[in-house]
């Protein structure tokens, strides 16, 4: 069943894209059903007119698809059209929240203008994702903070670095994944496509992330991003 988010806190309002995608995408008829999470809850609705689309409550349902344990992505800016696929992806993966970084060996730069122009498309990104993938809310994004000066209120219980000169076993990794235990909040940080400098990694091991391996080779930083989420998910969901 089609999932939509009514972004109002006080009644079950509908913006006109998903309004848009009910009639004219899915074309639903009168009668039909769609869901709307609304308070962090699920609103089953059936269609009683198109024109104006008009529903009422069938069902209300507190069913959790979340993960048990909070989990933030702090991804490196990386270019083309990555940094979007991450966050549509990292979104359907599970994360609470992302935190876009900017880093020395970042190709890309972009400044808090930058980030504010390019925040309401990121935000439907985030929304439809969440919507595809029967998400219970809308990860938060945060952006955009330099690798160095990461605020100690965004980091977690458990604070990991897929670094590339870690390549190789990953009992490391499975050793402080099987660490985590119920309701404590894990971070991954995943580097640029240079990598992540020396001088930016002994902060970070200062603020008390820990090195991992993703495994003997090298993957690129979107590839990084989907392999270190899948694993810390699979893990924490068993």
């Amino acid at each position: 069943m089609q999932r939509y988010f009514s972004l109002s806190r006080k009644e079950i309002i509908l913006d006109e894209g998903d309004i848009h995608h009910i009639t004219h995408v899915m074309r639903n008829k009168v009668g039909d059903f769609f869901e709307v999470i609304f308070n962090e809850k699920i609103y089953k609705m059936r269609i009683t007119s198109l024109r104006p689309l008009t529903y009422v409550v069938d069902d209300i349902s507190s069913l959790n698809n979340e993960l048990k344990h909070d989990i933030t992505l702090f991804y490196c800016l990386s270019k083309g059209e990555k940094n979007e696929f991450v966050i549509q992806k990292a979104t359907e993966l599970g994360v609470k929240r992302i935190v876009l970084l900017s880093s020395l060996r970042s190709v890309v730069k972009m400044n808090d203008d930058d980030f504010s122009r390019k925040k309401a498309r990121y935000e439907k990104i985030l929304k439809e994702a969440s919507e595809q993938s029967h998400r219970n809310i809308i990860p938060e994004i945060i952006g955009i903070i330099p690798i160095k000066k990461i605020p100690a209120e965004l980091l977690n219980d458990h604070n990991l670095i897929a670094y590339e000169e870690e390549a190789g076993n990953t009992s490391k990794t499975y050793e402080l994944l099987n660490e985590i235990k119920e309701g404590e909040s894990v971070s991954v940080l995943i580097g640029s496509e240079g990598g992540i400098d020396k001088s930016e990694l002994e902060i970070l091991h200062s603020q008390d992330f820990k090195n991992i391996s993703l495994g003997k080779r090298i993957l690129r930083t979107e590839t990084a991003a989907m392999y270190a989420l899948s694993v810390i998910s699979f893990m924490l969901e068993r």
